[in-house]
């Protein structure tokens, strides 16, 4: 006999019905009703736990003084630059690059190793017309992070603007399970990826594009899940959480749907996060 995974729920069912597909398995639960599963996936996402930071931090070096031993900016030139910074609001490197002092391939190379990455100097935007990677638009633009590889031995490249977003990348390689290489790109290559990265999907790949719905409510949410759980009959669900957000991937059978959920609004994030709205994808 299989009785629901849901506590409060009293329902027993027979495991020849189980069998004959009466109900859901969500890893390797039984559920006996789509509500039972919403309230799974409520309970589930009010008691999960943050994901922790997805690379090791390094030691806090400041851009001027990495510049400044690399030998491509001069003391005269950081010091204008950061009186000029009270009144433009420019990063350093923005500032700099403004006024001439240093191109954009030093302040790359000095972010990345300031946040502990590799850099990528010169980047062909046609590469991701095709979405390597599988992830939709949306998905990129809300991560601010895009596969610029598809899976090799389960190792993606991955490219991100400055700051590096840490604790998306964790949720990504949670619910992916890829080995990431991390590079950074300049602002100008990374508005490039958000505008050409799917914009011309593979004719092979089977399926629609991945559409996706941003979404702030818990019950959209849950609901969202119960009705993929429910396509797939015998689905296992996977969660990352970031902060105040959660990113649930539901697989199976013909099935796989992610949703992103923005649990709440997040005041006091750490400046390096930038927070990402909440987005559900089925493909």
């Amino acid at each position: 006999m299989a009785r629901c995974g849901v506590e409060t729920c009293a329902r027993w069912c027979p495991d020849l019905l189980v069998n004959r597909g009466l109900g859901v398995r969500v890893d390797r639960w039984w559920y006996c009703s789509r509500p039972c599963v919403e309230q799974m996936v409520r309970e589930r996402l009010a008691t999960g736990t943050p994901l922790a930071p997805g690379l090791p931090t390094v030691p806090p070096v400041r851009l001027g003084t990495l510049l400044a031993a690399r030998g491509v900016c001069d003391s005269a030139s950081l010091s204008r630059a950061l009186e000029a910074q009270r009144e433009s609001g420019m990063r350093l490197g923005e500032q700099l690059r403004a006024m001439g002092a240093v191109d954009r391939q030093a302040v790359l190379s000095a972010l990345a190793t300031q946040f502990g990455v590799r850099c990528l100097p010169a980047f062909d935007p046609a590469s991701v017309r095709d979405a390597p990677g599988g992830l939709a638009p949306e998905a990129v633009r809300a991560l601010r992070v895009a596969p610029i590889s598809d899976p090799v031995a389960n190792r993606v490249r991955v490219a991100c603007p400055a700051p590096i977003p840490r604790r998306a990348l964790a949720a990504l390689r949670q619910l992916t399970d890829w080995a990431l290489e991390v590079y950074l790109v300049t602002d100008e290559d990374w508005a490039a990826i958000l505008e050409h990265y799917g914009a011309d999907p593979r004719q092979s790949e089977p399926g629609p594009h991945p559409e996706f719905v941003y979404t702030t409510s818990l019950p959209d949410a849950a609901a969202r899940i119960a009705a993929a759980v429910t396509r797939g009959r015998h689905t296992t669900v996977i969660e990352a959480r970031w902060g105040d957000y959660a990113w649930i991937r539901v697989q199976g059978p013909g099935v796989l749907e992610d949703v992103c959920l923005a649990l709440a609004e997040a005041p006091g994030q750490d400046t390096e996060e930038a927070p990402w709205p909440a987005v559900t994808t089925s493909r």
